[in-house]
């Protein structure tokens, strides 16, 4: 009787030590995720989006007629 009071305890053990340790790499794997938020949210700052080239393409047309009407009127 006390040999399976003694394993219990020991399975009891060892699964409190697994806990403890999915507990810690849970911990862990928060901050990768937070950090990577973190870099995500900086390349998003500087990143360029479809609509900014969408708009600088657009001006530059625009500039470009403007130069060519310049041109044509001298």
């Amino acid at each position: 009787m006390e040999e399976k009071i003694d394993k219990m305890m020991d399975i009891l053990v060892q699964l409190q030590q697994s806990v403890l340790e999915l507990r810690d790499d849970v911990n862990v794997i928060k901050a990768d995720v937070a950090e990577l938020k973190v870099r995500v949210t900086n390349i998003e700052e500087n990143m360029v989006r479809k609509s900014d080239l969408k708009y600088y393409d657009f001006k530059i047309a625009e500039h470009d007629r403007e130069i060519f009407e310049l041109k044509q009127q001298n």
